[in-house]
């Protein structure tokens, strides 16, 4: 299994010796955006999530805080993942999606329509 991390930097031990000049200094290395949740990215034995809501709601998956719907060709590992639509007027509302490799799938909260008593 191959996993790539994205906007991570370089990994390993360096060697070059302090303030050294190498090919990458610290102003070519660039942090992720703010607004773009970082996310793993998985060569093989993964799948992408469409994760969708309306209104647009926070979103956290297996755990860990994702971003705000809509969430479109999210990628994550195969396997069983929670979904949870963080809404504080209704409550939260978890589901759970089996994800095969190569798979896509799409999430969707869609809220109980409001009953109405009659007269």
């Amino acid at each position: 299994m191959v996993f790539v991390f994205a906007g991570g930097g370089p990994l390993g031990c360096g060697g070059a010796s302090e303030g050294a000049a190498g090919p990458e200094t610290a102003a070519s290395q660039t942090a992720p955006k703010a607004e773009e949740p970082e996310q793993e990215e998985v060569v093989e034995d993964s799948g992408t999530l469409d994760i969708l809501s309306d209104p647009p709601q926070d979103v956290v998956l297996d755990g860990k805080p994702i971003g705000k719907t809509p969430l479109t060709n999210y990628r994550v590992k195969a396997g069983s993942h929670d979904v949870t639509f963080l809404d504080p007027a209704e409550g939260d509302r978890t589901m759970s999606v089996n994800v095969s490799p190569g798979d896509h799938q799409t999430v969707k909260l869609d809220h109980p329509p409001k009953i109405r008593e009659q007269k």
